[in-house]
């Protein structure tokens, strides 16, 4: 091509850099209505921001306190049932037989709760991968990015003001972990962490264990929890076999008791949360996805099953255990829809993932691409230019019809 046309369309191309990084900046000094962070926090005075960052740190201190506090009732639970109830109070009562059926019943799901615990709380819950930041980088201009709203916003990646960087989908911002979760559900103060993409079937099977576990405790326990609640509010000074030999202390009763009303309390309290978590999960909504309103559920598969496997992965025996998916159905950056044609894996097919490629892309920046709408070279240009003759030649130039 003759020189004096590369210049004349490398010239139109600087005009072009130039308009957009200008868009993106009044974009991002735009307002957001973005509910996961205040939109005033980089205009606050320096004693506010002071301020503003002692309250973060006062409620990030606060949620260690009730994490210590559920870690606590969880290990008092298994103490008390396993040295109080099944070695001095079933053997006083001549109830031997029930010690190692009870055993097994209730420490198995015991164990499962607590792994699933130090799973949920050491997980990362899905920070933005540094792949997506690279995607990022490389498309520039040519990925849409809209400001952040309080409402359904599928295929769309939302500009995050407290991190200064676009996000995918779903991604909320975290001002008490102070980042960007992918598929962010709500902190919970219980394992002091964020529940987001990676660690929510962690959260999940921790409630259902937790709660299991505190009702077999309670179940296998009503009897000697009635008989001997009824005596130490008595204060009787221990009990007494046929001989008028003690066999259990009244200390024991008093530990034994505190158990049953604390695990009545917490398997109350996480019967009340799965009710609000579980219907979710089943509908593949998060907490904060609840509230919107603006367009039916864009990810809902039509199931319950194929929801929970957005979450748990494809169905198979880990879904039982709190480990990774062994085949997980989505990356945590973006996410099949309800519209889309699924293959016999559960992935999009592959001319969904084709759609808007490049040769040198792989299979999941291609789906990236496709989802998000990154726009071609040509496509650009005529978001600038779309009429006259400098559009045709910019087609000419670009190789695009």
């Amino acid at each position: 091509k003759p020189l004096w046309l590369k210049l004349l369309v490398t010239v139109a191309f600087g005009k072009f850099q130039a308009e957009s990084k200008s868009h993106a900046l009044l974009a991002a000094a735009s307002p957001s209505h973005c509910h996961c962070q205040p939109d005033h926090l980089r205009l606050l005075p320096r004693r506010q921001h002071v301020d503003y960052m002692a309250s973060s740190g006062a409620v990030f201190c606060a949620s260690q306190a009730v994490q210590g506090v559920a870690v606590a009732v969880f290990l008092y639970e298994g103490f008390a049932y396993n040295m109080i109830f099944l070695r001095r109070i079933l053997p006083a009562v001549g109830k031997q037989a029930f010690v190692v059926p009870f055993a097994i019943i209730f420490n198995l799901v015991w164990v499962m709760a607590m792994w699933s615990y130090v799973a949920a709380y050491t997980a990362d819950p899905g920070k933005v991968p540094q792949r997506w930041q690279d995607f990022v980088r490389t498309v520039g201009e040519a990925l849409p990015v809209a400001p952040a709203r309080p409402e359904w916003q599928p295929g769309k990646a939302t500009y995050c003001k407290k991190c200064d960087v676009p996000r995918p989908e779903r991604a909320h911002h975290c001002l008490i972990c102070e980042f960007c979760v992918l598929r962010m559900d709500h902190h919970c103060p219980w394992i002091n962490n964020c529940v987001g993409f990676k660690n929510h079937k962690f959260f999940i099977l921790l409630g259902v264990y937790a709660c299991v576990a505190s009702l077999t405790g309670l179940v296998t326990s009503v009897p000697e929890l009635v008989r001997w609640a009824i005596a130490a509010v008595r204060l009787e000074d221990g009990f007494a076999d046929d001989d008028g030999k003690r066999t259990v202390e009244i200390a024991d009763v008093f530990v034994f008791v505190i158990f049953g009303l604390l695990a009545l309390f917490v398997a109350v309290l996480l019967i009340l949360m799965l009710a609000t978590h579980l219907p979710l999960a089943t509908q593949n909504l998060t907490t904060i996805e609840d509230n919107y309103e603006n367009m039916p559920n864009p990810f809902d598969q039509g199931s319950t099953a194929a929801n929970l496997a957005q979450i748990f992965g494809a169905y198979g025996p880990d879904w039982c255990l709190p480990i990774e998916p062994w085949r997980p159905l989505s990356d945590g950056v973006s996410f099949t829809r309800s519209d889309e044609r699924l293959g016999p894996d559960g992935l999009p097919e592959q001319s969904t993932m084709d759609a808007g490629g490049s040769n040198m892309s792989t299979g999941v920046e291609r789906l990236w691409r496709a989802r998000y709408k990154v726009r071609s070279p040509g496509a650009m240009i005529e978001s600038v230019v779309d009429h006259g003759p400098f559009l045709s030649l910019a087609r000419w130039w670009t190789g695009t019809t």
